[in-house]
């Protein structure tokens, strides 16, 4: 564990101001988050009605939070949070700084290259990137030891995974900072070991969804069908098991080894992608239709209120099928509360 002498970081759970760069989506969710753990947000987004933007969707974020036990205030303490005129100002006021920029590489250069500039080189310095390398971001900084990258996933108040991945200069106490930073968070951190275009649970879920688009562009069945076979057939295998076990509990008593050997040669065919979908101005067409029939036409505000809230009573649940599952030496130590 990092001790506060230790390069004279901080210790992860006596954070107490953070600086958050960026308040859309995934600024104003990470906020949520940060003040629901008591932590000081210090704000900097330059877009017109950011703040209030930000304020409404805290305020929105705030009943869930309560209900997973994050928040233990009714009403979030709207003092922890204020805006400043600069990312520079709001990195010299915060202990930790927090970057949520457009995923635009000149963008985040610029803004990274002042903030480097202006936080002393104990702060460090997370990136919420979903796809940049973070030594390609490193070059930006004078003190490119202290970045690393603390990848969420949308919502980023209630989902549990992050990823942390370092870069070239990415000083190894700083990965494990930010590993045992998003465990006091409530998170569920994982640590990847090499850099990789979109990260790796990007990687994952693209597939999956690259052949969706494939089948619908085949005509294999409806935009409602293809949705509803991960819904029904993967998701609720997947909200307890990642497909590793999947396919090794499909083996019988024979685990991995069984299910390859007797389906090994169907599972080969089975897995070749389907034809590459290319974003064409038809393909666009056609998934914006797909996306009408499968929202049932409702507005997106609709589906994110409905979506939030359902999640609260999944991410129970499968905190509690967590602490049945079996669990040997390797796990000991490792599960992690989403309530706490």
């Amino acid at each position: 564990m990092i001790r506060k002498n230790d390069n004279h970081f901080p210790p992860p759970d006596g954070v107490e101001r953070i600086a958050v760069l960026g308040m859309g989506s995934v600024g104003a969710s990470w906020a949520a988050l940060f003040l629901a753990r008591g932590l000081e947000v210090v704000a900097h987004d330059p877009a017109p009605g950011a703040e209030q933007r930000a304020r409404d969707f805290i305020g929105h974020a705030w009943p869930a939070l309560v209900q997973l036990g994050h928040a233990q205030l009714a009403e979030p303490d709207w003092t922890r949070l204020r805006f400043v005129d600069t990312a520079a100002q709001a990195a010299r006021e915060a202990q930790v700084i927090q970057e949520n920029l457009p995923e635009n590489p000149e963008l985040k250069a610029s803004v990274l290259a002042e903030v480097d500039a202006a936080a002393e080189p104990h702060k460090i310095l997370l990136s919420s990137t979903g796809g940049i390398p973070p030594t390609r971001m490193q070059a930006s900084c004078r003190h490119p030891e202290r970045l690393v990258v603390l990848h969420p996933f949308n919502p980023a108040h209630l989902m549990p995974l992050v990823e942390v991945v370092g870069g070239e200069h990415t000083l190894p106490e700083v990965a494990q900072w930010a590993m045992e930073f998003a465990r006091h968070l409530g998170k569920h951190p994982i640590q990847l070991h090499t850099e990789a275009s979109g990260h790796m649970t990007n990687r994952l879920q693209f597939a999956l969804v690259r052949e969706a688009i494939s089948c619908l562009l085949e005509g294999v069945a409806s935009a409602r069908d293809i949705d509803a076979a991960v819904r029904y057939g993967l998701a609720p295998r997947w909200a307890l098991m990642g497909g590793l076990m999947t396919l090794h509990l499909a083996g019988g008593p024979g685990g991995m080894r069984g299910i390859l050997d007797h389906a090994g040669a169907a599972i080969q065919q089975w897995w070749q992608p389907g034809p590459e979908p290319q974003l064409t101005p038809d393909v666009i067409r056609q998934l914006a239709e797909a996306a009408q029939e499968v929202s049932n036409g409702r507005p997106v505000a609709d589906w994110v209120q409905w979506r939030d809230q359902s999640l609260v009573d999944v991410l129970n649940l499968q905190n509690r099928m967590e602490s049945a599952a079996p669990h040997g030496d390797a796990d000991s130590g490792k599960k992690q509360d989403v309530s706490q």
